[in-house]
């Protein structure tokens, strides 16, 4: 028999609290009485570990400082003509951006350099080499289309020649926007995808680790 805390009144075994004041019995009540279970778990939002829009804009000029030297320059020095470049670039691009993210790890150089892997959609599992290849051709087929436009620059031009840049240059922009909107869809994205992420059901995380 436990005595009560606060009138010293004798309280029984089987009873939680003293009769006299209703004080709860000393090392009976808390074990009795259980106390609710809330479960702390880590947040589940998707938007933690994805790689923000300007991570991706730098990994993004770094790449494409790469394929620059890669396909661009060589091409310059063979003297290729203007669709041969375009059509160099345009698989260069395609095999830099595939090749790398399927089989070096989910990252182009650029993503190794500021932290970034492309992994699956549900931020877990890495990326297969048919993801990778949807990804890519993606990428490469917008930047293909604005790439196809020839535009034309004059030393001297003429005020006929003036108005005929400006209406080219008005096509290349239009020919352009799809390639920079792909880009700029992460900026506002709640995944942070771009287009070719879409399509290929991936997204870029900057963790330093990708779990399996």
């Amino acid at each position: 028999m436990a005595v009560c805390s606060n009138c010293g009144a004798d309280v029984p075994s089987d009873q939680q609290f003293c009769m006299t004041c209703g004080t709860p019995a000393v090392g009976r009540a808390a074990a009795s009485v259980p106390m609710p279970s809330l479960s702390v778990e880590p947040s589940a939002t998707r938007s933690e570990g994805l790689a923000g829009f300007w991570w991706r804009v730098l990994s993004f000029v770094i790449d494409s400082i790469f394929v620059l030297i890669i396909s661009e320059l060589p091409a310059h020095y063979l003297k290729f003509g203007f669709y041969p470049t375009v059509v160099v670039s345009t698989v260069v691009i395609f095999l830099y951006w595939h090749l790398l993210v399927a089989y070096r790890g989910g990252q182009t150089l650029g993503m190794r350099i500021v932290g970034i892997t492309i992994v699956n959609a549900d931020g877990r599992g890495k990326v297969n080499p048919r993801q990778s290849a949807i990804r890519a051709a993606v990428y490469s087929a917008l930047v293909l289309v604005g790439s196809l436009y020839h535009y034309r620059t004059y030393a001297h031009p003429t005020a006929a020649q003036s108005r005929r840049l400006g209406e080219e240059a008005f096509i290349l922009f239009l020919l352009l926007v799809p390639h920079f909107l792909d880009l700029l869809w992460s900026a506002w994205d709640k995944q942070k995808q771009t287009v070719h992420d879409k399509a290929a059901r991936t997204v870029a995380i900057r963790e330093s680790k990708v779990r399996s």
